[in-house]
């Protein structure tokens, strides 16, 4: 009886780990070695380590001390990379305020390590951090209007600018609480993930985004989810057996972080984000394409007014 309890302990704890992984979403390559699983956070940097010397000699503490080093510092670069909204990368963010900077790189030069031993011929090292917990707090500014209930709104309107394509359920009220979650359909619209997209509608007014959710839930959870596929079954873990689906019309921003939905459907997201389970749980995900290669790590943008 007692071997059978800890067993059934051991199996709840595997399954409860791999839920807590499972939801990957959109996975962005950095730099040849680094990833950004958008889904459920996860960063990670790898490096092969190359025998020091003739077969059979063993790896030194320096050797994997080095790649360890080097790793981080990439981690480090990709985290300060990361767009946070339409305006500004977590760099920009952190030049602002340099004790902050240094909490930064200390959660990332004690970020977990998965290293060979000593005595081993070759090998790799692997350095990773989520933009979840603890880093999520530090990154994500604090002038974040998180759970304001107001909506932001854009200089212009798009109504002009674009064609209604979809139209919202006849009584908005009614229908929104028989929804679980909502999926973005942002495919073929180069959008650039972000740690606190907005989602407006053709009027110029949010439907979703920080203005709705709590910083606790943003910062455990993530504004959004981003993945590669639209299929409700695949994105159930994250919102819910019954989402709404909806295409979104275009990319916004000199970034292209935000979206443009049309306006019925705007109206129709802010009831179904609007309180309960699904904006508690941050129950969104924008779907991107599937990535065809690697993105060159580096490099700045300059800003102005994207495609609308």
């Amino acid at each position: 009886m007692f071997i059978r309890k800890i067993l059934m302990v051991f199996f709840a704890v595997a399954v409860l780990s791999v839920s807590a992984s499972a939801f990957q979403g959109y996975v962005q390559h950095v730099g040849g070695s680094g990833t950004i699983a958008w889904g459920n956070g996860e960063m990670s940097v790898t490096r092969i380590l190359e025998k020091p010397g003739p077969d059979g000699v063993p790896l030194t503490p320096l050797s994997v001390r080095k790649a360890a080093s080097g790793a981080r510092k990439q981690l480090l670069d990709m985290v300060l990379s990361v767009r946070i909204d339409s305006k500004r990368t977590v760099s920009a963010y952190l030049s602002e305020d340099a004790p902050l900077a240094a909490r930064v790189r200390g959660v990332i030069q004690n970020s977990p390590l998965i290293r060979p031993a000593v005595f081993e011929e070759g090998g790799e090292v692997r350095v990773s951090e989520k933009l979840r917990g603890k880093l999520a707090e530090l990154v994500l500014p604090t002038t974040i209007q998180f759970q304001s209930g107001i909506p932001p709104k854009l200089s212009t309107s798009m109504e002009q600018s674009l064609t209604f394509e979809d139209k919202a359920p006849e009584h908005v009220g009614a229908s929104a609480v028989s929804y679980t979650g909502v999926i973005f359909d942002a495919r073929g619209l180069k959008v650039t993930p972000a740690l606190a997209p907005v989602v407006y509608g053709q009027d110029g007014l949010g439907a979703y985004g920080a203005f709705l959710v709590s910083r606790a839930n943003a910062v455990n959870k993530g504004v959004v989810g981003y993945a590669n596929t639209a299929d409700p079954a695949a994105l159930r873990e994250r919102v819910g057996s019954r989402p709404l689906v909806i295409k979104a019309l275009s990319a916004y921003g000199s970034w292209r972080t935000d979206l443009i939905i049309t306006t019925p459907m705007a109206r129709l997201v802010r009831a179904v984000m609007g309180a309960g389970e699904a904006v508690n749980n941050c129950r969104a995900v924008i779907v991107l394409d599937v990535p065809q290669e690697a993105i060159p790590d580096g490099g700045d943008k300059p800003e102005g007014d994207g495609d609308v």
